[in-house]
């Protein structure tokens, strides 16, 4: 059955597939808590500690886990820059389609196979948004091992791959977890602008940019000032890995861009919400609204020495935006004046 299925998984465009058991994720317990302790957690996460680290709270009679990675490409043709009305850019990880829409559609299809090959079969699919850890699950399940920077590593597709998972009432054999690390290599802890990479692996969820690019409350203004030329998320770590130097695969194209994912500074500052849904509504970056974006690209601008932006940064300082917004707006207001 397992044969069959890892066939199936390859005809529906699922590039890496692995199976692992179900007991509790004791290590993954304990890095939670020391984030917690530490004031490093993100609070993005849903689910309690035992949620997140017991598969049998979420499937009484659960068996396996089955893991799958969808790749996703590292390269495209840039726009040209242009530093009187500069661009700026998604991360990767918003390129395209909506991951979770893509990947959920293929566990989905998945599940489908499942229940006509098992009958009574129980199935929970899991897209990032879940209880479940894709990154534990994938690690278990020998997709790829842990790097320094937090993302699985595998050794065909580096770490530009989007996890999922599928909990199940069938038992499966279990694949073996891949023994490799990163040994001495500290590219990524280095590269981190924020310092949110920690020399042993560990992760700041509060300092990385990724997080500092989604979040909605005031932060300190020496990261927003990190935050560059990206208006969501942040690639430095994925591309300091000395695995991903040669790594660059466009196997689905609903995941290519298409050219919205490098918006005009100017553009992002003057949109409303609803023209920002009808404009970017299909991408992973778009979750939080365009109320972050817009904070997000005040420091954009600061980092471009943009100042025709000034008039939209000010509109914001002054008028009726949430109080994290405004905040920020003085800051990147003063910023962008003094340059």
């Amino acid at each position: 059955m397992k044969d069959k299925l890892i066939e199936y998984s390859k005809s529906i465009g699922i590039d890496v597939i692995g199976f692992c058991s179900v007991d509790p994720f004791l290590e993954l317990a304990d890095e939670i808590r020391r984030r917690d302790e530490l004031g490093w957690s993100s609070g993005l996460t849903k689910g309690s500690i035992l949620e997140r680290t017991n598969p049998l709270l979420s499937m009484e009679n659960a068996k396996t886990f089955i893991s799958i990675g969808v790749s996703y490409p590292r390269n495209t043709q840039f726009p040209v820059q242009d530093k009187e009305d500069p661009y700026v850019q998604f991360s990767r990880s918003s390129w395209g389609v909506d991951y979770h829409v893509i990947v959920g559609e293929k566990l989905q299809l998945l599940e489908e196979w499942l229940k006509k090959e098992i009958p009574g079969i129980e199935v929970i699919v899991s897209v990032d948004t879940g209880v479940f850890n894709d990154r534990a699950v994938a690690l278990r399940s020998g997709i790829g091992f842990s790097g320094k920077n937090s993302s699985i590593i595998n050794e065909t597709f580096g770490s530009y791959l989007y996890l999922g998972e599928l909990l199940v009432s069938y038992e499966f054999p279990s694949d073996n977890p891949i023994e490799r690390q990163c040994g001495t290599c500290d590219r990524c802890v280095r590269a981190c602008p924020t310092k949110a990479i920690q020399p042993d692996g560990s992760l700041n969820e509060k300092r990385c940019l990724s997080y500092v690019t989604q979040s909605k409350e005031f932060l300190d203004p020496e990261l927003y000032k990190k935050i560059s030329k990206n208006i969501y998320g942040c690639d430095i770590c994925q591309e300091a890995c000395p695995y991903n130097r040669e790594v660059d695969f466009h196997l689905h194209e609903k995941m290519e861009p298409t050219g919205v994912e490098f918006p005009k500074i100017d553009e992002i500052l003057k949109m409303s919400n609803k023209e920002f849904k009808q404009k970017y509504g299909h991408l992973a970056g778009s979750w939080r609204g365009v109320s972050v974006l817009k904070r997000n690209a005040m420091f954009n601008a600061s980092f471009y020495k943009y100042k025709e932006a000034l008039p939209e940064i000010a509109k914001l300082r002054d008028g009726q935006a949430p109080d994290w917004l405004r905040e920020a707006a003085i800051v990147a207001y003063e910023e962008l004046e003094k340059k």
